[in-house]
């Protein structure tokens, strides 16, 4: 019966020593602002549709994750949404650097919606 038991919990660290707890952290940086932190910016991986937002040093973590390869899609307002790819292989050091520049909008863009409006208004009369 000794035996037994001794196998028995042998075989539970075993399995729970096998399981995957991987974690992916890293920083989001504003370029128009000499790669200040930014903070509460949204990052979400893709594949399994998690989300954080950033801390008030732009620092964000992902825990409990498998190894692999995940897309990153990160954002804020006023800013333009990226997109990236990171592979996650070890239990440390899976660190990544993201960077954000603001969106433009440019007056054609701006013009052509205005255009659009008033054809569609004088259309309807």
């Amino acid at each position: 019966m000794k035996y037994f038991t001794f196998i028995v919990c042998l075989l539970l660290a075993t399995l729970s020593y096998g399981q995957d707890n991987f974690s992916l952290s890293g920083n989001v940086f504003d370029l128009e602002s000499n790669n200040t932190p930014l903070v509460y910016a949204k990052v979400s991986i893709k594949e399994n549709g998690l989300e954080v937002l950033s801390d008030e040093q732009g620092a964000f973590k992902f825990e409990n994750l498998a190894k692999g390869t995940y897309t990153l899609i990160y954002s804020f307002v006023g800013y333009q949404t990226e997109e990236t790819t990171t592979t996650v292989i070890s239990k440390n050091n899976n660190v990544v650097k993201l960077y954000l520049g603001a969106s433009t909008i440019s007056l054609d863009d701006l013009m052509t919606t205005l255009d659009s409006a008033d054809k569609k208004e004088s259309a309807a009369k």
